[in-house]
């Protein structure tokens, strides 16, 4: 199957391509619990592409019930993780080395998702 790449000029001055590949039930052995990984093929620049990974905690979409009264959709959750791989893109120039350390958890989803005005 032919993916789409999507294209995101960063602040660091990095032009990123990248593509969803997918999304895994996991937990996470550094003590954040259960959640899902959602996976992107990133390619920063002429670099050879990578596997990133946005983990979303199962913890993190319970303070956002518990805060808002309300579940979150599947596609604002997808939402909120976009919103942190655009976070990584914008402040890390070396994505490579935090493959496995971009998280969604209860510090942050209201700030990532606040933008979009849910």
């Amino acid at each position: 199957m032919a993916r789409r790449y999507k294209q995101y000029a960063a602040e660091t001055g990095i032009s990123y391509e990248y593509f969803f590949a997918g999304t895994h039930r996991v937990i996470r052995p550094e003590g954040q619990g259960p959640g899902s990984d959602y996976e992107f093929v990133v390619v920063p620049g002429a670099a050879p592409p990578f596997t990133l990974r946005v983990f979303v905690s199962d913890s993190a979409l319970a303070a956002w019930h518990g805060a808002q009264g309300r579940d979150l959709s599947p596609s604002e959750v997808y939402a909120a993780v976009k919103m942190r791989l655009f976070q990584a893109f914008d402040e890390s120039p070396s994505l490579r080395d935090d493959c496995l350390s971009l998280l969604v958890d209860g510090s942050n989803i209201e700030a990532l998702l606040e933008p979009l005005d849910l």
